[in-house]
């Protein structure tokens, strides 16, 4: 019986050493390197309704000349009141048939100042404020220069694009050497091509050697209200309210002055 006891220990004991060695050779988490791929902005502009299909490409080069591109098409559309509902969808290779997976739907509501954010693989919708895009100063033509190199501003002209009337713009931005740590000067091109009608960019091609090629552009425009009902929250979707207010009144805190 203790011969049978001590052999027990001894096994224990072993399993023991055993699984500290295994903790031993793990590490800590790791979430590795991404890169962000930023699509045509929707702001919230009244009475210039539209509907229309994004669609976008990435293009990169690796070290060892092997071509990457992915793609994806989602729905765009926008009301007179300036709601705005749009889809997300993920990055495909380009070469396949399917669907680009919807990762979410969001739902814009500027009057209401709330925008939801539905996912369907959860059917849970997060309300939260809403927040306008904010401005950005437009670049001045010409060639205009700071510590880190230069940006020229050519002035495209008018074109029809993509079936709408627009204004086209180059920006060529030229990093000197060594100002984000190249070792020679990179210049990062983005062309643009902007409708005052509709109030969003129409076409985009940014060409920069550290992200590749990017192309983005409004297909199928159709101006004119959409459906109301794009604009209620998916049926069979729980709302999940997170709005300051919301979360404030929850916890028993003061809501906050404007």
């Amino acid at each position: 019986m203790k011969s049978t006891a001590l052999l027990l220990a001894g096994a224990l004991l072993l399993s023991v050493r055993l699984q500290a060695q295994k903790e031993e050779g793990r590490h800590a988490p790791d979430w590795g390197a991404y890169e962000q791929f930023n699509s045509i902005l929707l702001p919230a502009v009244v009475r210039a309704p539209f509907t229309s299909v994004i669609t976008a490409e990435w293009t990169k080069v690796l070290e060892d000349g092997t071509t990457l591109t992915v793609h994806n098409r989602r729905l765009v559309v926008r009301d007179s009141a300036g709601r705005i509902y749009q889809e997300r969808r993920r990055l495909i290779p380009v070469d396949s048939s399917a669907e680009p997976d919807l990762q979410r739907i969001e739902i814009s509501d500027p009057a209401a100042h709330q925008k939801f954010f539905c996912r369907p693989e959860t059917h849970e919708c997060i309300l939260r404020d809403y927040s306008s895009p904010a401005n950005v100063a437009q670049q001045p033509l010409g060639e205009q220069e700071d510590s880190f190199g230069s940006l020229t501003t050519e002035d495209l002209g008018r074109s029809f694009i993509n079936g709408v009337e627009a204004i086209g713009t180059r920006e060529t931005r030229t990093l000197n050497a060594g100002a984000i740590g190249n070792e020679h000067a990179i210049s990062l091109v983005e062309e643009i091509w902007y409708s005052p009608q509709l109030g969003i960019n129409v076409s985009v091609k940014r060409v920069d050697p550290r992200h590749g090629t990017q192309i983005i552009n409004a297909t199928e425009i159709t101006q004119g209200d959409p459906s109301p009902a794009y604009f209620n929250v998916p049926k069979g979707f729980t709302v999940v309210d997170l709005r300051a207010a919301t979360v404030q009144r929850a916890q028993g805190l003061p809501p906050r002055r404007p």
